[in-house]
């Protein structure tokens, strides 16, 4: 049995008519969250980007406004705006409507009380151990998923990897705006999101149980990236973060967390798009002195490569010793009990918002892999 929240004027197991009827209205305010930040950094800004695209290139067929959008991202100001200023916008617009709807002290995150040093780096090394795993296995399954169109489709499949989604293309970019790309990616976006969906998201969805709490905000966390390579690396990577975040009261652990994520995923993506694979095999096919320069000018990327692997294998290893301690405890990692059961669920997937909100992070995650 879970114990009802502090202070709360409806202790009983069952909720009555009047506590149903205020249930629908605390979910209801806390949709907005999501909808702020949906609307804003997803529906506003493609629209923008659609009709300025469309008046650009002349009219408003598809291939008018493609045209429109290329010259768009041409420009570094406009590139800036719309890949990044829009994201920024809609954060801050889903915080402050976080702070006006959950009442969070942002100030009492910022503590560092609740964690050691120890349990940081365990934590560390859970996080990226966790979502590693996570990703080959979403990997395999968005490989089957593409097979399955493709052999349906009678188009087979690409012989070509496609990593544009990933790359963070910096080629013709001025330094203000590499300067930038960096820092958004880096810094200010982990920080922000942490705000939002470890910060008052998290905290508006524990008030009926941490288990619903942690389990909901990262779900939503990894739906939030409209993007089926991220999606399930995200979600479970956002658990480890969200326990993190209710054990210690803190956000500075799972800030970290994300910097470090971002980071590292910044590096070698930049590595990688520096790397002209095509050039490079075309000059080493004609001297032993080109092949030596290729390879020469290979080295880095491969030593990063190879150390980030190296980095998280051994967090993999860690998570496989953390969770066997973990399960020979016994211990239970949250509370759960049927009075979080009736509060929370059932109430969250028949709000019309949240299921409006959802359903349209889900289409766009999903049809990502097209």
């Amino acid at each position: 049995m879970e114990y009802a929240p502090n202070n709360n004027p409806y202790p009983q197991l069952s909720p009555t008519p009047r506590e149903k009827k205020d249930l629908r209205k605390y979910y209801f305010k806390l949709s907005w969250i999501v909808i702020a930040l949906v609307f804003v950094f997803s529906v506003i800004n493609s629209a923008l980007l659609t009709v300025c695209g469309g008046l650009i290139g002349g009219d408003f067929s598809p291939q008018a406004i493609e045209k429109g959008k290329d010259i768009i991202r041409s420009i570094p100001v406009m590139k800036a705006i719309y890949s990044y200023g829009f994201p920024i916008i809609g954060d801050l617009c889903a915080l402050g409507v976080g702070l006006i709807v959950t009442g969070t002290d942002l100030r009492k995150k910022f503590t560092f009380k609740g964690f050691t040093g120890k349990e940081v780096c365990k934590f560390t090394a859970l996080a990226f151990g966790v979502m590693t795993v996570a990703a080959l296995v979403n990997q395999v399954i968005i490989s089957v998923i593409e097979a399955v169109i493709g052999l349906f489709s009678g188009g087979g499949l690409s012989e070509e990897i496609d990593l544009s989604s990933a790359l963070i293309v910096t080629e013709g970019n001025p330094l203000w705006l590499d300067i930038l790309i960096y820092l958004y990616i880096c810094v200010a976006g982990p920080v922000l999101e942490e705000l939002i969906f470890r910060g008052v998201l998290l905290e508006g969805l524990r008030k009926y149980g941490n288990f619903f709490g942690i389990v909901m905000s990262s779900v939503l966390f990894g739906l939030m990236h409209q993007n089926a390579q991220q999606c399930i690396p995200a979600i479970c990577m956002g658990m480890v973060m969200a326990y993190m975040a209710v054990k210690s009261g803190s956000l500075l652990p799972s800030i970290f967390i994300h910097i470090l994520n971002n980071s590292l995923s910044a590096v070698l993506m930049a590595m990688i798009e520096s790397q002209d694979m095509t050039a490079m095999l075309s000059d080493t096919s004609q001297n032993i002195e080109a092949a030596v320069n290729a390879f020469t000018a290979f080295i880095p990327f491969f030593i990063a490569l190879l150390a980030n692997g190296a980095f998280r294998l051994v967090c993999v290893i860690a998570s496989i010793v953390i969770a066997v301690q973990f399960a020979g405890s016994k211990k239970s990692l949250v509370e759960l009990g049927d009075y979080s059961r009736k509060r929370t669920w059932g109430y969250i997937f028949t709000s019309v918002p949240w299921i409006v909100v959802i359903l349209y992070m889900l289409i766009a995650t999903v049809t990502s892999i097209i």
